[in-house]
């Protein structure tokens, strides 16, 4: 049975977490999309995890999808670094201390800013390290899609 964003949403977070580990394992047949699916649900992968309700997530949504933040993403990515680390900077300003790795806010982030990229023509290029000083410790790379 194929995954599904429905599907996704109907699973437990460690049921996610199992899936996610699994497509991991088999990253080069269909894992991949899997992952990207995952991730760009922005749904959590441990029952400590950030809900899409959360008002944290929601702030960081506007701030991701904002022009400012559109804008960010894009020259980051333009410059070769991961496109999170464009807009961290707006995502810290406005939440300072609640926004943190230890609710999955800093995935939530990177699920959020794929989102983004996927939706401006973009497609996932791999992982790189953030700036020194980052709340993220790592995010994603992106290229133009070709065709």
């Amino acid at each position: 049975m194929a995954i599904t964003s429905e599907r996704l949403r109907k699973m437990t977070p460690e049921q996610r977490a199992n899936l996610h580990e699994n497509a991991r394992k088999r990253i080069d047949d269909g894992g991949r999309a899997i992952i990207e699916l995952i991730e760009s649900s922005g749904l959590p992968l441990s029952s400590g995890g950030m809900r899409l309700s959360d008002p944290v997530y929601q702030r960081m949504q506007e701030i991701v999808w904002s022009s400012e933040g559109k804008k960010a993403a894009v020259g980051a990515t333009q410059a070769g670094r991961p496109a999170l680390a464009g807009v961290e900077p707006l995502i810290v300003a406005d939440l300072g201390d609640r926004y943190h790795p230890h609710n999955d806010g800093t995935k939530s982030a990177g699920g959020i800013v794929g989102e983004l990229m996927r939706f401006l023509g973009y497609e996932l290029a791999g992982h790189a390290d953030m700036p020194a000083g980052s709340v993220a410790k790592t995010a994603a790379l992106w290229r133009p899609k070709k065709g």
